[in-house]
């Protein structure tokens, strides 16, 4: 209905109207079309995945599934749960995190393969393919400013070494798991607080569940903050006639994500993530349509001169940052918000059916075509938009009826993720202002996990007034999701290969972790003085 009540903009007058209308008209006509039908198709095939998949008889254990442990049971698992156990569970059993807008449809997928019987299904390419589905997010848009601020080398670098580094923790993390039961003789770890406990002891483990529900709540606030600056731009703009501006003209950003976060409020307090899971797997084709449309539009549209004026104007950007303040507090965390998803690595090595040898080849796959895919995209939109890059490159964009429709489609598969996000970061509080209590189906515990959802959506409205979505990714993805992927997994190797090895001496095998570590601990460091820095500044 939304897209069939956006009027066309008004046509200009003859001697002023730009010779390149006609054009512009004509490609947006285009562009969307292929857009919406990709759009469809995936719409298509996740209704008929949620409504056909039915287990055979001799599959269906009486047991609860991993995702009705922490009370999330959904429609898609009806038919095979019996007794579903309270979310109140164990603490190894509750870490539920999500990253970027593909993470809810990756991991209900996974969520699926390892209900049956507790083993996992997917194959290397399913797993590479749910990885990928974790890292490419809203993030994406975000990159061609940050190639902006770091220049293209500094940013071709950075991406490279984030990227290498996420996937070597990934990787190092698998082993650590793998060790820990030669050690220790219990079974393996089924999730990265429960490694983090078993190599590390009870401190790492909370500081795992801390930094947890930092990124929930962290990645959940940039959320507010790219749909606020999406729809603040919209409203904003009365030249293009878009439905926004024509219903809500000039307001402000600050009231766009006020209204976003009491718009998400009530469905964080649904537990039933069932429901978002069509919506989930929209935004994955959402965000993939976004990219490849800004792409197109650069390239035929505005400013339409194709790919050879896009690569000259490149050459004529800078190569490096000016500063390390630029390097680190300015940009280099958003690259780690899209890379150090490595929280994930446990629903993914529980989802394949042999992670032991194909584990790290689905991490390789993934992220070295995640990392070709957003570079290419950030390096080509540099070329487009050069210095005029603002933090969002979808702001470059037009703000016709169509271009407008994309934006508004992106918005809206925000708002529904958000609550999947969110969801680990609740638990984590619940389970720590309510302890036992939380089993209950009392009304007073209704109310006070009510008031507990509340306070934390106030928390991450009031984190996206930091600063624009750079800003708040930057903090995010450098403080906490870093010292997830950086430096916890090079701890846990080196304190399990001491114990392995029962000996305190330094081994010369040890010296790429702590190295890996240094470098989790520069970036950390940096990223959280120079960002606090330019905020207060």
């Amino acid at each position: 209905v939304l897209w069939l009540r956006i009027q066309r903009p008004p046509i200009a007058d003859s001697d002023t109207q730009d010779p390149r209308a006609p054009r512009r008209n004509k490609t947006a006509r285009m562009l969307p079309s292929i857009w919406i039908t990709l759009l469809f198709i995936s719409s298509a095939g996740s209704v008929h995945r949620a409504f056909s998949f039915s287990p055979t008889k001799q599959n269906r254990p009486r047991v609860a599934s991993r995702s009705d442990a922490r009370g999330e049971s959904s429609p898609l698992h009806s038919n095979r749960i019996v007794e579903p156990v309270d979310e109140a569970t164990s603490a190894g059993q509750r870490q539920r995190v999500a990253v970027g807008d593909g993470v809810p449809t990756a991991i209900e997928d996974m969520a699926v393969s390892t209900s049956l019987g507790g083993r996992g299904t997917e194959s290397q390419t399913s797993a590479s393919l749910n990885l990928g589905k974790c890292i490419c997010g809203a993030g994406s848009f975000a990159l061609p400013h940050v190639f902006l601020t770091e220049g293209l080398a500094g940013g071709t670098l950075a991406m490279t070494a984030c990227a290498l580094l996420a996937g070597s923790t990934m990787r190092s993390i698998n082993e650590s798991r793998r060790l820990v039961p030669r050690i220790d003789g219990a079974d393996a770890p089924s999730s990265y607080v429960e490694l983090a406990e078993r190599s590390l002891g009870p401190g790492a483990s909370g500081l795992v569940f801390a930094l947890t529900m930092a990124a929930s709540l962290g990645v959940c606030s940039t959320y507010i903050v790219f749909i606020g600056q999406t729809l603040a731009s919209l409203s904003s703009d009365g030249l293009s006639g878009n439905v926004i501006h024509t219903l809500a003209p000039d307001v402000p950003q600050v009231s766009w994500e006020m209204g976003t976060a009491l718009a998400v409020l009530p469905l964080s307090l649904v537990r039933n993530y069932g429901v978002f899971k069509i919506t989930s797997a929209l935004g994955v084709t959402a965000v993939l349509g976004g990219i490849a449309t800004t792409l197109a539009y650069g390239l035929l549209v505005d400013p339409g001169g194709g790919l050879v004026d896009s690569l000259s104007s490149i050459s004529e950007m800078k190569m490096w940052p000016d500063s390390l303040q630029d390097a680190f507090g300015g940009s280099f965390g958003t690259i780690a918000y899209l890379f150090c998803v490595n929280f994930l690595t446990f629903p993914i090595i529980n989802s394949m059916k042999d992670a032991d040898s194909e584990y790290n080849g689905a991490v390789s796959s993934a992220v070295r075509v995640i990392w070709f895919v957003n570079v290419v995209f950030a390096i080509v939109c540099l070329g487009f938009y050069g210095d005029n890059t603002q933090d969002l490159v979808l702001a470059n964009l037009d703000n016709g009826p169509y271009l407008s429709a994309l934006k508004l489609f992106l918005c809206v598969d925000l708002v529904f993720t958000f609550p999947v996000v969110f969801s680990s970061g609740r638990q984590i509080l619940e389970n720590a202002l309510l302890g036992s209590k939380g089993e209950s189906g009392d009304d007073s515990v209704d109310l006070q996990r009510a008031a507990i959802t509340s306070g934390a959506v106030a928390a991450c409205f009031g984190l996206s007034q930091v600063g624009g979505f750079g800003v708040v990714a930057n903090l995010v993805g450098g403080v906490a999701q870093g010292t997830l992927a950086f430096i916890v997994p090079p701890a846990m190797a080196i304190s399990l290969s001491r114990r392995s090895r029962n000996s305190e001496d330094i081994d010369i095998e040890e010296i790429p972790q702590w190295a890996i570590a240094a470098f989790g601990a520069a970036v950390v460091s940096s990223v959280t003085y120079f960002t606090l820095a330019e905020v207060v500044r």
